[in-house]
């Protein structure tokens, strides 16, 4: 059956938009975008219509940094954790996500890697595959990281990770300085991998070479890294200077203040920026206390400390709020936003052949909005997932 949504503002990808049109989808894929013009043209005998009333229809949000919601965290390599965090999701308008994983010990991590790898049909948002934050990272920028196993990276490990996530491990986040890192960043772009920058000590130089290497972006900028020092030019100047490269940002107003934000957003902009919640399990749960990467963590409202330390604990957020409040703290317009939470990661993720945009073949994976950013419905490969 065709589905055609019509009297919507179409925000296709970061650069073409149609102020009041629709798209038709068949078979889960999008058959054509088209003004509203064309609507009755467009309508066949047995088509589902759906009258967006105005509201915006856009690409469905890509998260490739989400640990866990709904009470269920992503650490555990169990369907029920995934199933939990794609029902969650969907209703903030996110179509796909990355499984990522905080540092355990190698042998666990090769359990979790299989667990995962089991995960095929999900009732909401796709999990595109498995993100593995570590283990290979700086002591000194763990945050939540166990330092117990924290290391220089090896070979032979990758390769048994690989095999043990059936080809479905597919960003990993490391630490350039660490000894071997540049042929360890080579092999595991050479295997298929996005390899991101990230809980590092590195200097400018470090990710310069990183970057010639294969890296090709910056894990949750800012937090969990060396800065931008005149005398000492860490991580962030690296960010800055490889322009190549693309960085997550948590735009919370939490993680990164939002001065900075406004800082990042005016010299990097929407092609290089990838919005990302950094939730955990208490996304989507009552206030309250929760383990989270082996430390007690408590959750009030969309953000989360380790109660011994105060230390920031991921996030609560949605992608929907990161847009929100990233409209709010840089005036982004909608093409921009659909930019850093769909094209962009879709990039990183390496799907932008099929999903991140609206456009005809493309994955009809997509999310009705109202003006404020709450979604009203979304859709993935052409099955509504989540209606408000």
């Amino acid at each position: 059956m065709k589905t055609l949504i019509h009297h919507a503002r179409v925000i296709a990808d970061g650069y073409r938009e149609i102020a009041c049109g629709g798209v038709l989808v068949e078979n889960g894929r999008i058959l054509a975008l088209f003004e509203e013009s064309e609507f009755s043209a467009r309508v066949q005998e047995g088509c589902e219509i759906i009258d967006a009333q105005g509201g915006m229809l856009t690409p469905g949000f890509i998260d490739i940094h989400i640990h866990g919601a709904a009470g269920e965290d992503l650490i555990s390599g169990k369907a029920e954790a995934a199933e939990a965090v794609s029902r969650n999701v969907a209703a903030d308008g996110c179509t796909a996500f990355m499984a990522s994983l905080t540092v355990v010990s190698h042998a666990q991590l090769l359990e979790i890697l299989s667990g995962l790898a089991q995960v095929k049909s999900l009732p909401g948002a796709a999990m595109l595959g498995i993100h593995s934050e570590g283990p290979y990272l700086s002591p000194d920028y763990k945050a939540l990281m166990d330092e117990r196993y924290l290391r220089d990276p090896s070979l032979k490990e990758l390769q048994e990770m690989l095999q043990a996530a059936a080809g479905r491990l597919k960003i990993m986040t490391v630490a350039p300085e660490r000894q071997g890192m540049e042929s360890f960043i080579q092999a595991a772009v050479q295997s298929g991998m996005t390899v991101m920058v990230g809980h590092t000590a590195a200097t400018s130089r470090d990710v310069h070479r990183a970057s010639l290497a294969g890296a090709a972006g910056f894990t949750h900028l800012y937090n969990a890294m060396s800065q931008h020092l005149h005398r000492d030019p860490g991580t962030v100047t690296g960010a800055f200077l490889e322009e190549g490269m693309k960085a997550e940002l948590i735009a919370d107003g939490f993680h990164v203040d939002p001065e900075i934000v406004r800082m990042t957003w005016k010299h990097m902009g929407a092609q290089r920026l990838v919005l990302i919640t950094d939730a955990m399990l208490g996304k989507g749960m009552p206030d309250g206390d929760f383990q989270f990467s082996g430390l007690h963590c408590r959750k009030q409202g969309q953000h989360v400390r380790v109660v011994e330390t105060g230390r920031r604990a991921g996030s609560a957020i949605g992608m929907n709020d990161a847009v929100r409040m990233m409209e709010q703290m840089c005036g982004c317009t909608p093409r921009e936003l659909v930019q850093m939470a769909c094209v962009n990661p879709a990039t990183l993720a390496q799907v932008s052949d099929h999903k991140g945009a609206l456009a005809a073949g493309m994955d009809a994976d997509l999310a009705l909005f109202d003006k404020n950013w709450q979604c009203q419905r979304t859709m993935v490969e052409g099955n509504w997932v989540f209606q408000r």
